[in-house]
């Protein structure tokens, strides 16, 4: 009788030994799933925070044909509430530019930003950062582009990168429909 007793405590101590390894090994996978998860809650609200759209009328984006390049001018407007990246130097693309579905190489694009008004000074500033609620001039050039003329509809997909936000870079994209005005 005694045999069967301390056998029996030994398969309960083992069971015991075993189960709560099983439970300290899920516990560890929970933690890990939970914060896997609020990293992709924190990412959505950041993504949802971040955005640019077409400044001014589409039905006249310019179209100048005095170079050659042909160039197509427009403004885009960082409209989120986070800094967006805007310099494309250091081999770091932070804003995608395609015209009719023709991805456009760094080289073709050029975005300066549109002076502010500064009340206080009486005088314009141009921003150094693309912070909420500040424009840019988006100046194109590309060879498919002397195809262009007066009054053609073409398609602008433009994608750009936020600043780190909470240790996330999120991107955001604006499509629009423009018709070409000739200068």
């Amino acid at each position: 009788m005694a045999d069967g007793g301390a056998s029996t405590i030994i398969m309960l101590v083992t069971a015991l030994l075993i189960s709560s390894a099983a439970s300290a090994v899920l516990i560890q996978e929970w933690a890990a799933t939970s914060r896997a998860i609020q990293q992709q809650q924190e990412g959505l609200q950041v993504s949802e925070q971040i955005s640019i759209d077409f400044a001014g009328d589409p039905m006249m984006v310019e179209l100048s044909t005095a170079t050659n390049p042909n160039e197509i001018h427009f403004y885009l407007l960082n409209s989120g509430s986070h800094t967006l990246k805007h310099s494309n130097a250091g081999g770091d693309v932070y804003l995608t530019v395609f015209v009719q579905g023709v991805l456009l190489d760094e080289t073709s694009i050029d975005a300066d930003f549109v002076p502010l008004f500064n009340e206080d000074t009486n005088t314009f500033q141009t921003p150094t950062q693309w912070e909420p609620n500040v424009m840019m001039e988006i100046s194109l050039s590309h060879t498919s582009f002397n195809d262009f003329s007066d009054q053609d509809n073409i398609k602008l997909y433009v994608t750009a990168r936020s600043n780190e936000v909470s240790g996330l870079s999120m991107s955001t994209s604006m499509s629009e429909e423009v018709r070409l005005h000739e200068v």
